[in-house]
């Protein structure tokens, strides 16, 4: 009867932490991956675990039995087992109203996971009270089953996190985590004095429909989607109609590709990236920090075959999706590198002439890519007239441009000249729209007019630029970028927060 409890505690404990875990991905498509998600995620859990060991010592002292313990387990795994059937659906409604960055992760994540979350939480207090027979050894039990727990949940956490998403998928991993729990309770049914088998037969039953619709139940698909897959970092989509292949991270389009042209920049902000060039015309060796759907270096490669590139992708399988897909190319002069963008700079003795930072986690820049520290650690793998153009997804003026604004200002400590560029300017959109916003940073002492700019890009545009090249003066913020944001710093850095005003 021990073994059977401390099995029970230790499972329940690996479900809770597991379904904690991929309920970031659930969130992530609407929500993002930021700070907020992942503090909604831990505050639930740890209200619903609150709640539950209250909940649970309150039904511990009131006739406890192992037939309430069936049910403590039955009842959670099947409000588990049906979540994949309604989340996209109570997403998709808390972002259409759209209560704020903060409070929709929240109460997603209370709508979703709270009431599940609070019957796991009465396991350890109730079995506890199952398995401590006499008063004496109520401490060591107590301490025992806890401990047993926390190891069930340091495995369901390091099983989820490092193999199951992946491999399985969200939708998966979640019917799988509530069938566990149906088919848990069915071990506590020996232990469970019934009158007759009836309550057994039910469970069973019960069991047995729930793993039938998990094993012929798959979510609905777009027709003209071509691959989907879960990853350590993205939920990555690839789609194509007539004219042209897409790359998704969640519900953010990342890369594009002309299918008549593989090698065209078919996305604005891509010809904006381009910029680097005009001011490094030059250039024998570039850093591309984020890949994508490697648009970028290919068509780098094909109107300058010389430079030599490394192109830096966190996510393998990114990388693998760009070759099998998108027809990326590794040779000679276009080297893939699987490795965070930061660490590959920390690592490599290498020098180049211009750095791009195009690397995204849906919609947010990774913190730890905009620090004052990262760019003196840039500075290092520059050469003497070496430059950074980044790209990012925010507004220029306005609650919207924090971020565009903190990462100049951050900017402006190493490298004296910035010049801004808001790809979507063009089309007369406010400079306080959220668009992509590509900055370029150099340490030249004497600054680039926008005329000489323009003017340098007519004369190598070879589908590289802006049509009409006209657009890169229109795009360019001419006045002073405000200094009313923080300087960010390893330290502190709260792009979440700029990001999400």
């Amino acid at each position: 009867m021990q073994l059977t409890l401390n099995f029970v505690v230790f499972i329940s404990g690996a479900v809770l932490m597991s379904l904690e875990i991929v309920g970031s991905r659930v969130l992530a498509p609407n929500f993002g991956s930021s700070i907020f998600v992942w503090g909604s995620l831990i505050s639930v859990v740890m209200a619903a675990l609150s709640i539950g060991y209250y909940w649970g010592g309150w039904l511990s002292a009131r006739e406890p039995s192992y037939g309430k313990l069936l049910l403590l387990l039955m009842i959670p795994g099947i409000l588990i087992f049906f979540l994949p059937f309604i989340y996209p659906a109570v997403n998709d409604w808390i972002a259409g109203i759209d209560f704020g960055s903060r409070l929709n992760p929240l109460i997603a994540c209370s709508v979703l996971f709270l009431l599940p979350g609070i019957f796991l939480g009465t396991i350890s207090p109730y079995v506890i009270r199952l398995a401590a027979t006499r008063l004496h050894t109520v401490g060591s039990t107590a301490g025992t089953l806890y401990a047993v727990s926390t190891c069930g949940s340091i495995c369901g956490t390091l099983l989820t996190a490092f193999y199951l998403i992946p491999v399985l998928g969200v939708s998966n991993i979640i019917h799988m985590l509530g069938i566990t729990l149906v088919c848990l309770s069915l071990v506590v049914v020996p232990l469970v004095r019934l009158q007759g088998v009836s309550l057994s037969r039910a469970v069973a039953t019960v069991s047995l429909t729930l793993g039938s619709m998990s094993m012929f139940w798959t979510p609905a698909a777009w027709a003209k989607t071509i691959l989907q897959k879960e990853t350590f970092y993205h939920r990555i989509r690839v789609e194509e109609d007539d004219e042209a292949r897409y790359m998704y991270f969640d519900r953010t389009l990342q890369s594009a590709m002309n299918l008549k042209d593989p090698t065209a920049l078919r996305l604005i902000y891509s010809r904006y990236t381009s910029l680097g060039f005009t001011f490094r015309p030059d250039a024998k060796k570039m850093l591309i920090i984020g890949l994508g759907g490697g648009s970028i270096p290919k068509k780098i490669q094909k109107e300058f075959p010389n430079i030599e590139i490394d192109a830096v992708e966190i996510d393998p399988e990114v990388i693998r999706i760009a070759k099998d897909h998108f027809n990326v190319k590794e040779g000679k002069n276009l080297r893939l590198h699987a490795q965070d963008g930061r660490l590959f700079l920390t690592r490599t003795q290498n020098q180049y002439d211009i750095i791009l930072l195009d690397a995204y986690f849906t919609d947010a820049i990774p913190f730890h890519l905009t620090t004052k520290q990262f760019f003196e650690l840039a500075q290092k793998r520059l050469t003497p007239n070496g430059i950074i153009v980044a790209n990012l997804i925010s507004a220029v003026t306005g609650p919207s441009g924090k971020i565009v604004r903190a990462f100049v200002r951050t900017q402006r400590q190493i490298y004296p000249q910035t010049y801004v560029f808001a790809a979507r300017r063009a089309d007369n959109v406010s400079l306080d729209t959220i668009q992509n916003v590509i900055v370029v940073a150099t340490r030249d002492k004497q600054r680039l007019d926008i005329k000489e700019i323009v003017k340098r890009a007519s004369a190598m545009d070879k589908g590289l630029f802006p049509d009409p090249i006209q657009d890169i003066a229109v795009a360019y913020f001419d006045r002073p970028v405000p200094e009313d944001v923080p300087i960010l710093t390893d330290d502190y850095a709260p792009t979440d927060d700029l990001l999400n005003p």
